[in-house]
């Protein structure tokens, strides 16, 4: 292919951004019961355990649906595999608000939002490989991975609110319209790709999904981006899922839980922003994620042993910042360090893991305390596991090594 026939287009933007607007909603209809667990515990009649079911089904359901998930995208590009993915969260989300009080057909609809995950996020790196040139591809990623933080922000946030001024079913309806509005934006206006490649790598040959599964787990460096992101998410998704019960023995209230969360994700967006250009810039993905996971660790490790609410304060958006910053720069890795296996291959097996580890540390790790209820022990357990994710990020290698 010759320079002649790559061209930027300026409507790489508009993809992006509907891309970014339903991967908001999709995570604001995620997450839009987290922050009301006792309220909708009452609405349905049901415990809070079966409340928290609601959210943790996504986790489960990503992990068989990721194989179907990115088959299609590889097989019919990024616009029919997103597509199913916004489809699904449209109409299911949308008919959420038919279950009334009826815990059962609410979590009917709830997994069949939660089938369409996938399709979404795993068309994360195609899409960026499809319109935007390679420096800007990290970015593209990035930006992404920041609308999922957005929509889990904006969940958690006014959420309370709605529910407060109105009620839960009206909550819902509002989310159910919102998912369909953004799904349609996508479907009507959305393109799979520009009249010709961004550069000369969006034109090669790439393996069939079976043989790409295969070279991957033979891969020893993305195995290490395997295990990163198993350990990374994991740890990540159990201190937003416990984080009143970790700080309340501290002397810590739901609110200031709130506030921590809150400023988890702020951190990982401002994460995301400046190590995704940084790598655009810099190409040297080993040595970003090598200081993301280091900021990460000893910020876990402050957490854990420290009740002063500036630090916690301050250290829960490093956190978020070291944690949340590795994904886009790890997801581009991997494409760059498993060619020609498909985007789409490499995105939907660590995105999957990621899911998994979440499923793992939330359940194994309920009720691993100090007898006073202090979750200490497993705040410290998490921390050496980070440390020695850091150890093993150091066997990686640059793309030009």
């Amino acid at each position: 292919m010759t320079e002649t026939n790559i061209q930027i287009y300026r409507s790489r933007w508009k993809v992006l951004l509907l891309f970014m607007f339903v991967n908001i909603t999709l995570q604001m209809l995620w997450i839009s019961f987290a922050s009301i667990t006792i309220e909708a515990a009452v609405f349905y009649g049901v415990a809070e355990l079966e409340i928290l079911f609601l959210s943790l089904v996504f986790m489960i359901a990503y992990i068989p649906v990721t194989f179907l998930a990115s088959w299609i995208i590889d097989k019919y590009d990024f616009r029919i595999g997103a597509g199913i993915g916004v489809i699904l969260a449209g109409i299911f989300g949308f008919l959420r608000f038919f279950a009334g009080n009826d815990y059962m057909l609410l979590l009917i609809f709830q997994i069949g939002i939660a089938i369409g995950q996938p399709f979404l996020l795993n068309s994360i790196t195609r899409l960026s490989a499809n319109w935007f040139p390679e420096s800007e591809r990290t970015s593209a990623t990035g930006l992404s991975m920041i609308s999922q933080f957005i929509g889990i922000m904006l969940g958690v946030l006014i959420t309370p609110f709605i529910v407060e001024a109105v009620n839960i079913p009206i909550m819902i309806l509002i989310y159910g319209i919102l998912a369909l509005i953004s799904g349609a934006l996508f479907i009507i206006f959305a393109k799979n790709k520009p009249p010709t490649p961004p550069s000369s790598e969006s034109s090669r040959e790439k393996v069939l999904m079976g043989e790409g599964l295969k070279q991957l787990f033979l891969n020893k460096y993305f195995l290490i981006l395997f295990i990163t992101f198993f350990f990374g998410l994991g740890i990540f998704n159990f201190i937003t899922s416990y984080i009143e019960l970790i700080v309340f023995p501290r002397g810590f209230d739901a609110t200031d839980a709130g506030l921590l969360g809150g400023l988890m994700l702020i951190g990982g967006i401002v994460g995301c922003v400046i190590m995704s250009a940084l790598s655009d810039k810099y190409k040297k993905h080993k040595m970003l994620l090598i200081i993301s996971i280091l900021i990460a660790t000893i910020s876990l490790f402050i957490i854990t042993f420290s009740y002063d609410p500036i630090l916690l304060y301050l250290f829960s958006f490093l956190l978020g910042y070291g944690v949340l910053s590795a994904g886009p720069v790890a997801l581009e890795y991997a494409v760059d360090l498993t060619k020609p296996v498909p985007e789409a291959s490499s995105n939907g097996m660590l995105m999957m893991i990621g899911q998994f580890g979440g499923i793992i540390f939330i359940l194994f790790f309920e009720g691993f305390t100090t007898p006073l209820g202090d979750y200490f022990p497993t705040l410290l357990l998490e921390s050496i596991f980070l440390l020695i994710v850091l150890v093993i990020v150091f066997f990686l290698k640059e793309k030009s090594d």
